[in-house]
């Protein structure tokens, strides 16, 4: 199979380079595509990092493809605002197979970021989500458990089902984008408290419900 790989635009600013001639670049690229010209997505770090993420088994390595580390790690420190990951994810997205960097130094990285935006938002202000940065996050980690998913489904689930995992992966991928809106709103303080009480609030009489049944 030729590797010749294909850079393409619709990306920017991030790069997206996919091996030419590989079926299951070909779907991630029309996809990918597809969901910028349809949805528009306001959060295109998180976009570009879902894309080119599941795009790493057919590469056929362990590591990462060196043509995307810069742009993977860039993806990751918008996405991690205010809090400047590059440094980090650059130096062990080169250094550890990919695997293992997403394990040992991505994945606690983005609790730990999350942890704080939780209180603090993107921007430094206090509660900045509201009510919806929970429901952010849990669709967040549904979407990563989904990508995670991707070694597996191209090395062993036959062709003709990639695109109902791609179109698994879009359509989370547009719910994750609209409750991201939400929970960037530009709120008053006494919004923002008054949303995560009632959160908390409707959290708990839910969750003593279910201890009652």
């Amino acid at each position: 199979m030729n590797n010749e790989l294909i850079k393409y635009d619709f990306s920017k600013p991030y790069v997206l380079s996919l091996k030419k001639d590989e079926y299951y670049h070909q779907l991630i690229a029309e996809y990918y595509c597809l969901f910028l010209k349809i949805y528009k997505p306001i959060n295109r770090s998180v976009t570009y990092l879902v894309w080119s993420g599941i795009s790493y088994p057919a590469f056929n390595t362990y590591y990462f493809p060196t043509t995307m580390t810069k742009s993977y790690s860039r993806a990751f420190n918008v996405h991690q605002k205010p809090h400047n990951t590059y440094s980090i994810h650059i130096k062990y997205i080169e250094k550890y197979p990919y695997f293992y960097y997403l394990s040992l130094i991505a994945f606690p990285v983005d609790v730990y970021s999350h942890s704080l935006q939780f209180l603090f938002g993107e921007t430094g202000e206090f509660l900045e989500g509201g009510a919806f940065f929970i429901p952010y996050q849990i669709i967040h980690w549904v979407l990563l458990v989904i990508t995670l998913m991707s070694p597996h489904v191209y090395k062993y689930f036959p062709e003709f089902t990639w695109k109902y995992y791609f179109s698994l992966i879009y359509y989370t991928l547009a719910l994750h984008d609209k409750i991201y809106k939400l929970s960037i709103r530009r709120l008053t303080m006494y919004r923002r408290i008054s949303e995560f009480i009632l959160l908390s609030f409707m959290t708990y009489v839910i969750a003593n419900k279910q201890l009652i049944l």
